[in-house]
């Protein structure tokens, strides 16, 4: 019994957050039909106020550009990619820049494409594209090895704060930024 309470809860909450996401009316988002203009560079001063001083993770920092730009907001955002940092946890894996990008295609496609298998498909399209292009661009898309760090440990953690989040990464903000404008302008 104790079981069925915990996964009625679970439903509950993941019903109750799911509610609280404001997608706006697509008149009210300032978006046309049609083709969205975005702007890169300021989709990418946006990302680094949150990423630099705003001492937000790359991941989180795309998120909230990209939200911006959209005009979604939801008490969830940054919140929901906090763990995708480090590459997934700190693992080094998938680039946060990468997985902010697919979070916020998905939610720019979901906005505009009701129908689940073409919404499914262009979002995953879109992401491949952002994918290929991030890894042509920099050479990886795994963390651990754009910005050199093993994360797992307190000196990675510690190098990256003081350094490399400011002299590395951010470059890597600003290439996502710019894939993502160039994605957002075909959805």
């Amino acid at each position: 019994m104790r079981r069925r309470k915990f996964l009625s809860s679970c439903v509950t909450g993941v019903t109750i957050s799911a509610a609280s996401l404001s997608f706006p009316p697509m008149a009210h988002a300032g978006i046309k039909e049609g083709k969205r203009n975005i702007n890169p560079n300021k989709l990418f001063e946006v990302a680094y106020q949150q990423f630099i001083p705003g001492k937000l993770t790359c991941c989180e920092s795309i998120l909230m550009a990209g939200c911006e730009t959209l005009d979604v907001k939801s008490d969830l955002i940054p919140d929901i990619a906090l763990g995708l940092a480090g590459g997934i946890g700190l693992q080094g894996k998938t680039c946060g820049v990468i997985t902010g990008c697919a979070m916020v295609l998905s939610l720019a496609i979901a906005q505009k494409e009701k129908e689940y298998p073409k919404k499914k498909m262009a979002t995953l399209q879109a992401v491949g594209r952002i994918y290929n292009a991030f890894k042509e661009q920099t050479g990886s898309n795994e963390c651990r090895t754009l910005c050199g760090l093993d994360l797992t440990t307190p000196e990675g953690r510690k190098i990256l704060q003081e350094r490399v989040k400011e002299q590395t990464c951010t470059k890597f903000v600003k290439i996502g930024s710019e894939l993502l404008a160039k994605e957002l302008e075909k959805v």
